[in-house]
């Protein structure tokens, strides 16, 4: 599978809080409980500093994200926090991870 990333846009709202439901919803990753729906998706989504999606090249379908946010405030403000969610469906197949060749 060949990845493309890209900042989120409102027409990925769907797809990207599929994604981030799904993570919430197994429990171990993220603090949220809540579901997102597309109104409070798209809020959430751009609220941040940057979110990014991870693109199937082949069939333009969203099988990751990425949020950016300051994790502290004033002298500290400069230092991100990331949050990372994967397609279930997707996962295990190494795309993330460093080094790896994003585009086979």
């Amino acid at each position: 599978m060949q990845v493309e990333i890209r900042q989120y846009g409102q027409q990925d709202v769907q797809e990207a809080a599929a994604i981030w439901n799904e993570v919430v919803e197994d429990g171990v990753a993220f603090p949220q409980t809540e579901l997102l729906d597309a109104q409070s998706g798209h809020a959430f989504f751009s609220s941040q500093s940057f979110t990014g999606v991870a693109l199937d090249a082949d069939s333009g379908a969203i099988v990751g994200l990425y949020i950016l946010h300051p994790n502290n405030v004033g002298r500290c403000g400069h230092i991100c926090n990331a949050s990372y969610a994967v397609k279930g469906s997707a996962r295990a197949t190494h795309r993330g991870k460093t080094g790896s060749a994003l585009h086979e």
